[in-house]
């Protein structure tokens, strides 16, 4: 995964803003909707035992601890220019950055669940077998 070259001291950085924020291995598992064995394998400072997040877990983090994405990662240094690849998400000199942003911004408010498709979610994954079986067979007609 090329992103992971970015993630040298991501463990430590989550470890410090979990603490400096005071929240749990849970709260941050519950950012980026994963379990907290997952977050604990983040924060790991056994590399054998250590994962990556995606970059989407990490702009979760972003979005939900307020700290820039330059927190996180650490960019190549190149002088004064950073310069993240990461593939699907280029910019020409052609291309406005606003627009862009706009752009990035659109895609991520159409991700973000409603409160009513989390009421669905949240009931159906309180349901039964059957009753998860119903749900699937009138979401297919």
């Amino acid at each position: 995964m090329e992103f992971m070259k970015y993630l040298k001291h991501f463990n430590q950085q989550l470890k410090s803003i979990r603490e400096l924020k005071k929240l749990s291995q849970q709260d941050i598992g519950g950012f980026c909707l994963v379990d907290t064995s997952v977050v604990a394998a983040w924060e790991s400072d056994k590399l054998d035992s250590r994962c990556y997040p995606t970059l989407d877990n990490v702009l979760d983090l972003c979005f939900k601890t307020g700290m820039t994405l330059d927190y996180f990662i650490q960019f190549p240094n190149q002088g004064d220019v950073k310069q993240l690849n990461l593939p699907n998400l280029a910019f020409s000199e052609e291309t406005d950055l606003n627009e862009s942003l706009r752009h990035l911004d659109e895609e991520i408010e159409r991700l973000i669940p409603s409160d009513d498709e989390k009421e669905l979610l949240k009931r159906y994954r309180e349901s039964d077998d059957e009753n998860k079986e119903l749900i699937l067979q009138l979401m297919a007609t």
